[in-house]
């Protein structure tokens, strides 16, 4: 286990001198104070790990118990500026910036791409004093006329952190594919929700000579080499009556510049039909609106669109390879449950935004120690040593001190704390197979090609 390693990385990053050059880089340094670059930090870092929310009283309270250093409310509360942001933001760039990239789980899994880009937002309302810079969805008046939404985007060979950017909540997934595009390498596969889907992107990824694999949003039309459009009543026809599971189409997508892809169609079961049919009935309710028979019948499909060669990801392997996707949905409901990241309280702008930073930055490094762990597990080949991230990150929220003390202290003293957190995650934190849910260990060894040695 590369222990030694990742305690230079992460020193390099968030150590005492990296931090005070940074602060001097960004303007929040200027001039010499007793509540150093570190300090500040530390004091950030501190109170974002609490269970609950922490005031400005509560927070100089702790400077003087903990530092010795004594400083007024309103004192503490002007050094939440735009360059403490900035302070904060530029230490979480550097941090996505320098990670340690190892494989998490075996060097034959998905080995026909580069990286595997998996990406998705999480929205959620603040405090309405915010909505001059962060616009919610919603109009005036709603209550959601303030919000912030998060773009997270991952390597699921690595677990690298691709892109983790805050922006309001108005800007769209679409958008964010359209602006980010020039981040896809040549031979990634790129896996998102049909809320970034556009034809436009595609291409764009073509372009990129990469690769993708999405949803098709329902309002998407299909069509032959002839330019017929694809009548899916008819599909369902034939796939219901000659119990055909899956099905592949050379196809045309979109109206104006159309792109030619596979389309990958998956019959599902009845139940779940009719679990979609009842979830669309009550919103088409709720807007005053009848559903065609049309939607219905694609209700009755998963469809994927693809420009991965068949040989490479032939069509049965399609939906177990788009299921990885999901796993960005589950962290972002540990990130909620486990950090609070959507329940800070009211405070000023810049203060808020230090702080939200600031979680982000918790996170990162408990993920990156968590991946580093995975992937020392899996080189010594321990069966079905899959981490559940949702038991590590508890575990690791839990022993913030050694965390910090890590960050401080001398890398004699450090490499000893980070090898017992190693130790203290490589018991009891397992992701646990439950019968009739998703089996990721399974989904796992259909990407898993074995290489001969």
């Amino acid at each position: 286990m590369d222990i030694e390693l990742q305690v230079e990385s992460l020193q390099k990053i968030l150590g005492s001198d990296a931090l005070r050059e940074l602060a001097v880089e960004t303007g929040f340094s200027q001039r010499s104070s007793k509540l150093t670059p570190e300090v500040f930090f530390d004091l950030l870092f501190y109170a974002v790990s609490l269970s609950h929310n922490s005031s400005l009283e509560y927070l100089v309270s702790y400077l003087e118990s903990k530092y010795g250093i004594e400083m007024r409310k309103q004192s503490l509360d002007e050094r939440f500026s735009e360059k403490a942001v900035n302070f904060v933001k530029q230490v979480l760039l550097r941090l996505i910036n320098e990670q340690l990239s190892t494989l998490l789980y075996h060097e034959g899994f998905l080995s026909d791409f580069n990286h595997v880009r998996i990406k998705d937002s999480t929205k959620f309302n603040v405090p309405s004093n915010l909505k001059e810079h962060y616009r919610g969805s919603g109009g005036s008046g709603s209550t959601s006329e303030a919000g912030i939404s998060i773009q997270y985007e991952f390597d699921l060979k690595t677990g690298k952190f691709l892109d983790l950017t805050i922006t309001e909540a108005v800007r769209n997934d679409q958008q964010d594919a359209k602006e980010t595009s020039g981040n896809i390498c040549k031979d990634d596969l790129v896996m998102r929700d049909s809320g970034y889907f556009s034809i436009t992107g595609l291409q764009q990824i073509n372009e990129n000579e990469a690769f993708y694999l999405s949803r098709k949003p329902s309002n998407v039309l299909v069509y032959d080499a002839n330019g017929n459009e694809i009548d899916f009543k008819k599909v369902y026809s034939l796939m219901s009556k000659n119990r055909i599971e899956t099905l592949e189409m050379q196809v045309f997508i979109g109206s104006t510049k159309k792109e030619q892809v596979r389309l990958v169609i998956g019959l599902v079961p009845e139940q779940i039909y009719q679990e979609r049919l009842r979830r669309k009935e009550k919103e088409g309710k709720k807007k005053g609106r009848k559903i065609r028979d049309k939607t219905k019948f694609l209700l009755h499909f998963n469809l994927h669109v693809t420009n991965v060669d068949a040989k490479i990801l032939p069509r049965e392997k399609v939906l177990p390879l788009y299921r990885f996707r999901w796993q960005v949905e589950l962290m972002f409901k540990t990130w909620k449950s486990i950090f609070a990241i959507h329940t800070l309280q009211k405070m000023k702008e810049a203060r808020y935004i230090a702080m939200l930073y600031t979680r982000l930055i918790l996170i990162i490094v408990n993920l990156q120690i968590i991946n580093q762990v995975q992937s020392a597990l899996s080189k010594q080949g321990i069966n079905d040593s899959i981490l559940s991230y949702h038991k590590t990150l508890q575990t690791m929220k839990n022993n913030f001190s050694e965390i910090l003390s890590i960050l401080r202290s001398e890398k004699e003293i450090a490499i000893p704390i980070l090898k017992k957190i190693y130790l203290v995650l490589s018991k009891n934190h397992w992701r646990e197979k439950r019968k009739g849910r998703e089996n990721y260990f399974e989904n796992m060894d259909l990407f898993t090609c074995i290489l001969e040695k």
